[in-house]
This record gives structure tokens, sequence and C-alpha cells, in this order.
């Protein structure tokens, strides 16, 4: 975390330099900003309301987290907003949030960025984006930035069945999470050796070198957040 919050401090100083090849957006939000409900909520039909009885029978959570958290958000359009009180819900790819009714609803258009911005949550400082892979939806965590290359973890939620013993089948929701390296927009993906992992780093022998030396394991978090650093430091 501590490595994110500083990678998070160097896109702010940086942002006039590399801001076209960044895979977030970290300019501030113009003062001007109408409010999200103002703006966004004009009509009924910006949002769908919440029913959680469709996950009636199934353990767990589809949620990232389940405690309401403030973030700034950016949809698909370019229009932002900040201080919105949201949770993501990772079965549906679909941010949640609370009108002025305190009705539970879901964000209707796409949501490009979220940056978590809650003193209080564990997830403060952290940044998901979407609009990459086959399906433009689904959320990943920003976990590295820079002006060639970023990390993303992509975070998804499935229904796992499983047969009981004399009793109706088990259904549970199950989290996953797999990394990628984009380039230029292209994703590839984890692997234990680093050689399917190459293209992304242009086949640089420097990039190679530092595996080497470094005992790189490219399907682990800590050791990717570090190859990546190292080739956007040049």
């Amino acid at each position: 975390m501590k490595s994110v919050k500083l990678f998070i401090a160097a896109l702010f100083c940086l942002q006039t330099v590399h801001a076209q090849n960044s895979m977030v957006d970290v300019n501030p939000i113009n003062i001007t900003t109408p409010s999200f409900y103002l703006d966004y909520l004009r009509d009924d039909k910006s949002a769908d309301l919440f029913k959680p009885d469709i996950y009636a029978g199934v353990e767990g959570s589809p949620f990232l987290f389940e405690e309401w958290t403030y973030a700034r958000i950016k949809l698909a359009d370019g229009r932002q907003y900040d201080s919105v009180l949201l949770r993501l819900n990772l079965y549906e790819n679909k941010v949640h949030f609370k009108d002025e009714t305190g009705r539970e609803r879901m964000v209707g258009a796409q949501v490009k960025q979220i940056m978590i911005h809650d003193a209080a949550s564990k997830w403060n400082n952290a940044i998901f984006v979407s609009g990459y892979g086959d399906n433009q939806e689904i959320f990943y965590q920003a976990l590295a930035d820079g002006k060639k290359v970023g990390l993303l973890k992509k975070l998804n939620t499935i229904i796992k069945e499983s047969k009981v013993f004399n009793a109706p089948n088990k259904k549970e929701f199950e989290k996953q999470d797999y990394l990628y390296v984009v380039s230029k927009g292209t994703l590839f993906s984890q692997a234990k050796g680093c050689s399917s992992l190459m293209a992304a780093f242009n086949s640089d022998n420097k990039v190679n070198k530092y595996i080497t030396d470094n005992d790189i394991k490219c399907n682990k978090e800590k050791d990717l957040i570090k190859l990546v650093d190292y080739y956007n430091s040049y």
C-alpha cells in the first residue's frame, strides 16, 4: 500500500510530463463541476434501483468492500464528481450509491475511474479503472503507472456452486484477481516466467537483466510493481 501511495504522489508531480501516456487521470476537478445529484440524477433514467433480493440464497458478498466509502468518480463521457458515497459491486461491475432520499441505486453509465478519498477506509487512495480487455466494464485496481507501462489487478467476482450431500447446492460469491501489465492499451497477463510479458517491455535487455539480478517472479504483485516502476524510471 505504501508503494501505491508513493506512486500516486509521483503522478501528481509528473502529470504535466506524461499525462497523455498515463492510464490514470489525476487532474483536479474543476470547482465549477456540478453536484453529482443535481447533474447526474436529473431523472430516474440515470440510475437503476438496487434490488438485493436478486442475490437471495447466495452466501458472501458481491462487493469489494461492504462499507460506504467516499470517492471521486469519472464517467466514460468525461463528467467527474467528487465526494460520492459509494461501494463497488464486482459481480455486476456497477457502482452503488445512495440518492438524496437514502435509496440504494446503481450508476447506469460506465464509470471510467474511481479514486477513493476516505481516511476511514482501508482502500483510501486506491484507484480503480475500467475500459480494458474484452469486457470494458470490468474494474481493475491501478497498482502502478508511468510514461511507458502500468500494472493493473483485474477484480472479479463469480457465483460458485457446489454440491452438498442430501441438501440443495451451495451458492457463494468467490472473488478472483489477476495481474496484467498494460502497454499502449494492450493487456499482458501475469505468468510465473517473465518471457510472455517481454513484449509489454519492448523486449528491453535492461528489463531482462533486472529480472535476473532481482529474481523477479512475474506472477507476484510486489515483483511486478518493482519491474514496472523500474522500466518507467528511464
